[in-house]
């Protein structure tokens, strides 16, 4: 099999319309599916690579699924008593219910003591 050197290579990618490939520096890819399932690839070898103005990326690494996290939901006056009572914004009324597991007076008390501030 013949050699080819750099030069030679450069052409032949150019002449079959590639703009790029590089190497990137990824920790981890993720697709999410439509159902809910997520698989993530841990440890990827991402190429990313430009022909003709498209962008194909080429993953290649250890597949694991990743178990969807249940996302909690609070009834609105909850979250909104909460609020008014521990005199606090939704972003932590809600964290503090989400670590009090929806127990409003818990989640109140906590807020008003200082342990769920988030500050």
């Amino acid at each position: 099999m013949k050699k080819i050197s750099s030069r030679e290579l450069r052409r032949m990618i150019k002449k079959m319309g590639i703009e790029s490939m590089e190497q990137l520096d990824i920790e981890y890819v993720e697709f999410h599916y439509k159902d809910g399932r997520i698989t993530r690839i841990v440890n990827p070898n991402v190429s990313k690579i430009v022909v003709a103005g498209n962008t194909t990326y080429q993953i290649v690494g250890e597949e694991e699924d990743i178990e969807k996290e249940e996302v909690k939901e609070f009834p609105e006056e909850d979250i909104k008593l909460v609020m008014e009572q521990a005199n606090v914004d939704r972003e932590i009324a809600i964290k503090a219910l989400e670590l009090t597991n929806g127990d409003i007076a818990e989640a109140i008390l906590a807020l008003k003591e200082g342990g769920l501030s988030g500050k």
